[in-house]
């Protein structure tokens, strides 16, 4: 593309320049025309004879390449040097000449005038210089583009060099994770070039997928560990019944048991199946704009009687008129999540606040209480699934409450952090403007 414009230009500029050379040409013929036609209007024949005689005899009319020629009616010369083929009246590009000296080797530019019915006045130039200056201009266009091919393959092979260097490095980290090397990253510069743009990328892609392999390893190997106190459970009172039970009541208490073993199993793959849906962020495609103001007071309210029941306290801050784009029933969720969590995990007396706010333009949700909080180490931990601070999981419940708030607060492209409230736990979800 680059040789084409250059190749265009070239032929434009060869062809203006060579134009005005033939016009500047063209000129001077006409200025000398002129200038013998005013001669014979003066003094007739005689007085241009003389004209052309004392021009061809002059060093300057012959270094400019002037030359002329005055014939009679015969198409006989009468004077200057020119003696031509045929006297065509008019223009004439490259004019035909007798002879073999060397006014006849030349190239000749001309104009031939009808004086009167008995004359005919030829002036000619030599195009010399134009053959010159085209032969000059050829050169440069040819030396121009043969030197811009060279810098244009040379180029093409340096760009053709990095883009392989930085290909190979991609290729290199992806050949390293299929062999097992789930570590390996792509080397970048850090210089904002494209390709380093797409190594951050790929890199984050790829931290993101192990991120998603050690939930997934985590995940099966706690799976496993809580579904197999229910199934041991289970398995434990079907045997007793089939060893031990001596009638239909037995029998039926062993069965309502192992019921509610099952129902406990399918509570947790239900949990676990509604935050992959979560996960994928379908969604979102659901959302609609919510009064989040409304609802924040609705949950709370919904929840007052169990945490007084629980012998926490509650206050309550809310600005009005806040909304956002966003599933309602799943912020409802997410804050029913985060209550309960508190009652759960806090001392009798402590006490829980909820809080609605405008942060920096932005809706900013709260939760905090004044209980024993959460270790600064842990605190990352306690939103992946099944991750429980306590160790001998005496409790109820499978550790995916907090897990399904990170996942929708992820479906809500909320930043979700927890803090220090010194003392207690500090849970902010700063949603973004349009998000």
């Amino acid at each position: 593309m680059l040789l084409s414009a250059a190749l265009l230009l070239g032929c434009v500029t060869y062809g203006v320049t060579h134009e005005a050379l033939e016009q500047q040409l063209d000129h001077r013929v006409d200025v000398e025309t002129t200038t013998l036609i005013h001669r014979y209007q003066d003094g007739g024949a005689a007085a241009v004879t003389r004209a052309i005689d004392q021009r061809e005899n002059e060093d300057w009319h012959r270094a400019a390449g002037m030359w002329y020629g005055l014939f009679d009616a015969a198409g006989r010369r009468i004077a200057g040097s020119l003696d031509v083929v045929s006297l065509e009246i008019g223009r004439q590009e490259h004019l035909q000449v007798r002879g073999s000296n060397e006014i006849a080797r030349t190239d000749l530019q001309a104009l031939t005038t009808r004086l009167s019915d008995q004359l005919t006045l030829v002036v000619a130039a030599e195009r010399t210089p134009i053959a010159m200056i085209d032969r000059t201009l050829g050169r440069m266009v040819a030396g121009v583009l043969g030197a811009m091919t060279l810098v244009g393959i040379a180029g093409a092979w340096m760009i053709g060099l990095v883009i392989r260097r930085r290909l190979e490095r991609i290729n290199d980290t992806a050949e390293a994770i299929i062999n097992g090397d789930f570590s390996s990253r792509v080397a970048n510069a850090s210089n904002a070039s494209e390709f380093d743009r797409l190594a951050l990328t790929i890199n984050r892609m790829l931290d993101r997928n192990a991120e998603l392999m050690e939930n997934l390893q985590q995940v099966s190997s706690d799976l496993a560990h809580d579904l197999r106190t229910p199934m041991a459970r289970m398995q434990q009172r079907l045997e007793s019944a089939l060893l031990e039970a001596s009638d239909i009541a037995d029998y039926r208490s062993a069965i309502e048991s192992a019921a509610e073993n099952g129902r406990d199993a399918l509570e947790l793959f239900s949990a676990l199946l509604r935050i992959s849906e979560i996960e994928t962020q379908q969604v979102r495609s659901a959302f609609r704009m919510v009064d989040l103001s409304a609802l924040v007071e609705r949950v709370v309210d919904a929840f007052r009687p169990d945490i007084e029941m629980a012998q926490h306290e509650l206050r309550l801050e809310i600005e009005s008129g806040i909304h956002i784009l966003a599933d309602r029933h799943l912020l409802s969720q997410l804050l029913a999540n985060l209550i309960e969590n508190g009652i759960r995990h806090t001392p009798a007396g402590t006490e829980l606040t909820v809080s609605l706010i405008q942060y920096r333009g932005r809706p900013r949700l709260l939760m905090s209480d004044n209980g024993p909080g959460i270790a600064p180490d842990d605190r990352a931990k306690v939103l992946r699934r099944f991750v429980r601070l306590e160790q001998s999981r005496s409790t109820p419940g499978y550790g995916l409450g907090l897990a399904l708030v990170a996942a929708i607060a992820r479906a809500h492209h909320a930043t979700l952090v927890l803090e220090d409230n010194c003392p207690g736990l500090l849970v902010s979800l700063t949603f973004e403007v349009g998000n």
